[in-house]
């Protein structure tokens, strides 16, 4: 019994209404390329200091590097989503700890998912805040694997020695191959 008392003015409604009433069409959400980060001129950069719980925030520009103790940060790209979507700040940083055995840290790190790439040391953390300065070209570096051991390497402002070039094959150049 309720229900039918419940039914009854949806009923009734349509009834009123009629086939004429149709629904209107909705306008879609805005959608944003896979490819609108802005690229900006400086990264901010916070170390804490383990030791003694100490931490200093770095403004670092792009193509740069900086340094905090025994750490050398290089920065290499910053980007951030524009104004309309999540807020978010990435930046492709080469991290070193001269005074540690620690594998240096060569990859993107994200403000708004700091977990997701970590520079593991005993001493030090290191977190993107933001991208700051002003707003410049995204060019962002290839994201490729991470190359094999013993492959050739390149110059970087913060590893004097180089790190490992993508480009370049860890076997060397491919002989020409051998007539059978």
């Amino acid at each position: 019994m309720r229900r039918s008392c419940l039914l009854a003015p949806a009923v009734s409604l349509l009834l009123v209404a009629g086939p004429a009433m149709a629904a209107e069409p909705v306008t879609p959400p805005l959608m944003y390329p896979p490819n609108s980060w802005e690229g900006r001129s400086a990264a901010v950069v916070r170390v804490l200091d383990k030791l003694d719980a100490h931490a200093e925030t770095l403004t670092i520009p792009t193509g740069q590097a900086g340094s905090y103790k025994s750490l050398g940060i290089s920065v290499r790209s910053c980007l951030q989503h524009p104004p309309g979507l999540a807020p978010d700040s990435a930046a492709f940083l080469s991290v070193r700890d001269a005074h540690t055995e620690v594998k240096p840290f060569v990859a993107w790190m994200f403000s708004a998912e700091p977990f997701t790439a970590i520079f593991e040391s005993p001493v030090y953390g290191v977190q993107l805040v933001s991208c700051g300065g002003a707003d410049a070209a995204p060019a962002a570096p290839a994201l490729t694997p991470p190359p094999p051991p013993g492959a050739a390497v390149t110059a970087d402002p913060v590893y004097p020695s180089g790190v490992p070039d993508p480009s370049t094959p860890a076997d060397g150049p491919v002989p020409p191959p051998s007539p059978d």
